[in-house]
């Protein structure tokens, strides 16, 4: 009986795969972008399994806020494109973004999954102009153990044996082609993490060190960075990684100050010059901080302009 519980992670899996292997043929760059003259522009990336649409709230907002401040919601990877691995998405968000012709200075806000790309990109963009970048609840450390499904009473050690599932799928290189499984970081399972997963842990300056002194560089060039999350995302589990902050081995939460890469990264020195902003918002479920007005007005409205 517990094998036949595997076939069906295994063949979503598969099934996934072939889904993103023939999307990566058929997908094409969407730009439109503003006049060369434009001297601030506010670019928005979606989260996983969402699109453009959902930002142009957000863009919207700002247009009223900001008068001639040129916002742009990107139009990559939406809905179940979204699932294509993410050092792809990220090597064609710097492509995008090149395509707009933007020389003044950029403000990248990213959500969710979004955020994470846009992280990654800056970093190994050496050419970039992004001044400010704001996460809207950025699974920056990862995530990991499935939540609890509400009214599962009774069906015993389900997140264990689903938590197991997934280390097992995810960390191998047919599972590294699935943006979830780029996510994915088992605080008990760190030496296959490391091994397998070198999106995440190479952009945390883990593994891949000859990179790390490059990336801090780029990401340095920022003038600011807002980390914005909250307890009840309820998606970003745990939510302190939305702050670069993640489980140990033993389930407890180390902060971002106390992590290994602190000072490789480069988030010591943006720390030091008060350049990392935190805004922590009570109450915000993992979708609602793409569109939510207080995360707008208190979060993000102060850091534009």
């Amino acid at each position: 009986m517990e094998k036949s519980w595997y076939l069906f992670p295994l063949t979503l899996c598969t099934a996934l795969l072939i889904f993103t292997g023939v999307s990566r043929l058929s997908h094409r760059l969407s730009t439109s972008g503003p006049p060369d003259e434009m001297a601030n522009a506010v670019l928005l990336f979606h989260g996983l399994m969402d699109n453009y649409k959902t930002m142009e709230i957000m863009a919207g907002k700002i247009e009223r806020d900001f008068p001639g401040t040129y916002t742009h919601s990107i139009k990559l990877y939406p809905d179940r494109l979204s699932l294509i691995s993410l050092p792809v998405q990220s090597e064609n968000l710097i492509k995008y973004i090149e395509k707009l012709n933007l020389h003044g200075p950029i403000t990248f806000i990213g959500h969710s999954q979004g955020a994470l790309v846009g992280r990654h990109a800056l970093q190994n963009w050496d050419n970039h102009n992004i001044t400010k970048f704001i996460s809207l609840a950025g699974p920056h450390m990862g995530v990991t153990k499935v939540p609890p499904i509400k009214g599962s009473i009774g069906l015993g050690g389900y997140e264990n044996f689903l938590n197991d599932t997934i280390a097992e799928i995810c960390y191998n290189a047919a599972g590294q082609e699935i943006s979830l499984c780029n996510l994915w970081n088992d605080p008990t399972k760190q030496t296959m993490y490391k091994k397998n997963n070198k999106f995440l842990s190479s952009s945390l300056c883990q593994t891949q060190r000859k990179k790390c002194k490059g990336q801090s560089d780029n990401l340095l060039k920022i003038e600011k960075m807002v980390l914005i999350g909250g307890p009840q995302d309820g998606t970003v589990y745990p939510f302190e990684s939305t702050l670069f902050g993640y489980f140990d081995k033993n389930w407890s939460i180390v902060p971002r100050q106390n992590q290994t890469f602190y000072k490789d990264l480069g988030l010591k020195k943006l720390d030091k010059s008060n350049r990392i902003v935190e805004c922590i918002k009570e109450g915000v479920e993992h979708v609602q901080f793409a569109f939510n007005d207080d995360v707008y007005n208190d979060c993000v409205k102060p850091h534009i302009g």
